[in-house]
């Protein structure tokens, strides 16, 4: 009788530690998932979005000189948004006062600052929609026709007719690519398809050739956008014309940042 107490005791025993064992187990299994939790709470997130670059564009805007203190007070007050699908976050109100550089400044090796949201053009058909929705591939090319010609016949607006006239209008979808280069041809300027990668970017602007690149989505756009590459500045960024941003056009970025997002680019000479 004594025996057989003593065995159940002893299993009862071995069973407890077991027991206790699986116990501690769990335990330093939960506070592993905690330290895990609390680590994911306090690192950044690895895929975090591009940071944009804070410099300043020192060229002039509809024949003013823009200050740094005025591109940071047209940041703070949204004017780096948009007013279609490219942003839809966008402070619409800020952008639709936005005017581009009178006619009478354009000229030869001068590159305006042309929107397609200004009103004086923003509602004329192209697309399927309106020049401000749909016309960023025209007037990115009407910038970069009058820097490269001198020749003012061409607004946004104008060059939205032409290429509608010659079948590079997508319906709904905005430009086709062939604006660049056939398109830019019948207008008596060479478009040449160059690879969207740093070096490449650097060389054609460091010659003289102004670039424009469709932009994936990201940085610039939600579904596709074109903008103008103007040149290099002295720190290295670039000068970018957004036709669809004040406040983007009134910064300078980070030759990097536009390779990683361009879908497609090419430089052009008269």
């Amino acid at each position: 009788m004594d025996s057989q107490t003593h065995g159940k005791g002893s299993t009862q025993a071995r069973l407890g530690g077991l027991l206790a064992g699986r116990g501690a187990v769990v335990a330093v299994a939960v506070l592993a998932v905690l330290v895990i939790v609390l680590v994911a709470a306090v690192l950044p997130a690895a895929c975090s979005p591009a940071e944009k670059d804070g410099g300043t564009v020192p060229v002039t805007q509809n024949g003013n000189v823009i200050s740094p203190d005025e591109g940071d007070v047209a940041a703070e007050n949204g004017t780096d948004a948009e007013t279609d699908t490219t942003d839809p976050a966008s402070d619409s109100a800020a952008e639709e006062t936005a005017t581009s550089t009178p006619r009478e400044l354009w000229a030869k090796g001068t590159m305006p600052y042309l929107y397609q949201i200004d009103p004086q053009w923003s509602d004329a058909s192209y697309s399927g929609g309106t020049l401000a929705e749909q016309g960023c591939g025209p007037t990115a090319l009407c910038m970069v026709y009058i820097y490269l010609t001198g020749d003012t016949s061409y607004d946004p607006a104008g060059m939205a007719d032409f290429a509608t006239q010659n079948g590079y209008a997508t319906e709904g979808n905005g430009s086709s690519w062939a604006l660049m280069t056939d398109g830019a041809a019948q207008l008596g300027v060479y478009g040449q398809s160059i690879v969207a990668t740093a070096d490449a970017l650097r060389y054609e602007l460091e010659s003289g050739r102004p670039v424009i690149c469709i932009m994936n989505p990201g940085t610039f756009t939600e579904v596709g956008h074109y903008i103008v590459l103007e040149r290099m500045t002295e720190d290295g960024k670039v000068v970018v014309h957004d036709s669809n941003s004040v406040g983007r056009s009134m910064r300078t970025w980070d030759l990097d940042l536009i390779c990683s997002e361009a879908a497609g680019a090419w430089s052009f000479s008269a």
